[in-house]
């Protein structure tokens, strides 16, 4: 872990010294997360921990630089290193942002995609009240994009809005939980918009659409079975092979007279693919109260999604590729529950300590429930 530490740190400095006439500016952020599931067949094991306490998990450290080139010109550099990938440090972020005038910026370069409110402080524990953001929301396998952005700002009165164009490209690695495997999002573009009135209330919506692939999941298990049986076009209705997706979101945030009460919702589809015509939609709400530097908070989310039986039409009951098809055809098949209950202590600052008791309750025969216990200290500098 030192040694990658080291790594990132030597990087970062190697950065700065490169813009030997650019102002530098070295900060950074991190946390050191413990967890572990109440028991040993647990829905979490599946995802993240284990019944055995895991100081690695989610833990992470970074270093970003940002470099003023002249007067519209930054550099940005983000190197993450995370316990779950042993902390090798990785460029996370690497872009240029220019400003164009009126209003008008523009980011070119790797940079993070607007799923979510708090996807540009995705990393950043130190961002938001939980230990993690609600699991039932933030689920997506892929964070990043390398492409261009166009963002434009400006005030209406008490109104601040912040609308932002992103066309870009995904391909790597990806995981769900520790499920890993190789995806890609050709073509990405997506809108999204950010309103906030007088500093206390914040709206936002999001739509991004893209061309998904994914290679190496467990449905690769189903979709070459159906091509030994030369079922081509079955097998392409399941996969996931350039097919079109979209992402729909809506956000708010209320945070006045120490209350804050948060929520998200999306809808997710990927036509021709298990994903499709299964009403996917994800949402959260969160309830939190400070008394002088803590604060308890309480979040409700849900999963659903239905399955597209279709795909087994024609298909004999006999037929060795009905339980795979059905299989694949209700993988995706959500009826979940997500409640947990937290608390964040803000003891110094850029400081703080929080904990976090999740659970969450699937009404789909053979779906695990789980319950986790998670507890970190988070920090910027």
């Amino acid at each position: 872990m030192k040694n990658s530490l080291a790594v990132a740190l030597a990087a970062a400095l190697s950065f700065g010294a490169t813009a030997a006439r650019a102002e530098v500016r070295l900060s950074g952020f991190g946390q050191i997360v413990a967890g572990s599931t109440l028991n040993p067949n647990d829905r979490f094991s599946d995802r993240v921990y284990t019944d055995t306490v895991d100081f690695e998990q989610e833990s992470l450290f970074a270093v970003q630089i940002d470099a003023d080139l002249n007067e519209r010109v930054t550099a940005t550099a983000q190197i993450l290193a995370e316990g779950k990938d042993e902390f090798k440090p990785e460029l996370a972020w690497a872009y240029a942002n220019v400003q164009l005038g009126k209003g008008f910026s523009t980011k070119i370069g790797r940079q993070r995609i607007p799923f979510y409110r708090y996807s540009d402080f995705l990393d950043v524990g130190y961002a938001y009240p939980w230990i993690r953001p609600p699991v039932a929301m933030y689920n997506q396998p892929w964070s990043n994009a390398d492409g261009v952005s166009l963002s434009h700002n400006t005030y209406f009165g008490k109104w601040f809005s912040q609308a932002q164009f992103l066309y870009g490209r995904f391909e790597g690695d990806a995981a769900i939980g520790r499920n890993k495997f190789q995806g890609s999002l050709d073509h990405l573009r997506g809108l999204s918009w950010d309103v906030e009135y007088d500093e206390w209330l914040s709206l936002r919506a999001a739509y991004l659409t893209a061309k998904v692939t994914i290679a190496g999941s467990p449905l690769d298990q189903v979709t070459n079975a159906l091509r030994t049986f030369r079922q081509t076009a079955l097998a392409d209705r399941l996969d996931y092979n350039n097919d079109p997706g979209t992402f729909k979101s809506l956000g708010f945030k209320v945070d006045k007279a120490n209350w804050l009460v948060v929520g998200e919702y999306s809808e997710i589809e990927v036509e021709d693919s298990v994903l499709a015509n299964i009403d996917r939609t994800d949402w959260y709400a969160t309830v939190g109260r400070r008394f002088g530097n803590v604060m308890p908070h309480v979040t409700y989310g849900r999963q659903s999604a239905g399955a597209d039986l279709s795909v087994l039409a024609g298909i004999p009951t006999r037929s060795p590729l009905f339980l795979p098809v059905a299989a694949g055809a209700t993988s995706q098949q959500l009826d979940e529950t997500f409640k947990s209950m937290g608390v964040r202590w803000d003891f110094g600052t850029n400081v703080a300590l929080k904990a976090d008791y999740t659970t969450v309750t699937s009404e789909i025969a053979g779906n695990q429930d789980g319950e986790l216990v998670s507890a970190g200290l988070v920090f910027t500098f």
